[in-house]
């Protein structure tokens, strides 16, 4: 079954059906809170989210899809931690790729992963969400509007700018390897996602 035929069988009140969408989801949660919270809150907060929604299953209208919506409820937790706790000032260490072909080349790989995702975490947190909803998890610009509550243009020129200020912090952290970096900045944060997956995978099961 898709999102909404298992939500409207969790609604009719076959829990096996909330538990389908939460292991369903449940990487791309965790995915959402790496990386601006510690590791141990990153598993709290994913939980809180689908406790979130297991309270109010009605909360979602069908407006976009029941992922962009559960990763706006996880948003808004993340938005109220971040008020009551210190930010994460940066991650403790870089994703890096899964696969290394040489000791050289992995190197190389490694210390532009580094700069990626250092640069990534040194963006406003907005800027940050927006980056990685829509390059992670395939999110539209009108899921990312409904979700942001701002007009669908905003998004596409709030997005162009995040991935300006990226790009121009990529720089800013190497002034050789910057080319390098920047050429490849998608592949980076591609192989970024997938190594969060392959670090975190148990953590990211439900």
């Amino acid at each position: 079954m898709d999102d909404d035929e298992l939500l409207a069988s969790w609604r009719s009140g076959q829990s096996a059906a909330g538990q389908a969408l939460v292991r369903h989801h449940y990487a791309a949660v965790f995915r959402f809170f790496y990386g601006k919270a510690p590791l141990p809150v990153c598993e709290d907060l994913a939980q809180k989210t689908f406790e979130t929604v297991c309270r109010r299953p009605e909360g979602y209208r069908g407006e976009g899809s029941f992922r962009a919506y559960l990763l706006g409820v996880a948003r808004y937790l993340l938005l109220g931690w971040r008020r009551r706790e210190r930010p994460v000032e940066a991650i403790e260490e870089s994703a890096l790729p899964a696969e290394q072909t040489s000791p050289s080349g992995a190197l190389v790989e490694r210390e532009t992963l580094r700069l990626v995702a250092t640069a990534l975490r040194g963006l406003e947190i907005d800027d940050q969400i927006l980056i990685e909803l829509k390059d992670w998890e395939g999110l539209s610009q009108a899921e990312l509007a409904s979700l942001f509550a701002w007009p669908q243009p905003t998004v596409a020129r709030r997005l162009q700018r995040a991935r300006a200020r990226l790009r121009a912090a990529v720089e800013a952290l190497a002034a050789d390897g910057a080319t390098t970096a920047l050429r490849e900045l998608d592949s980076c944060l591609e192989s970024i996602r997938a190594d969060i997956a392959a670090r975190f995978g148990r953590a990211m099961r439900a």
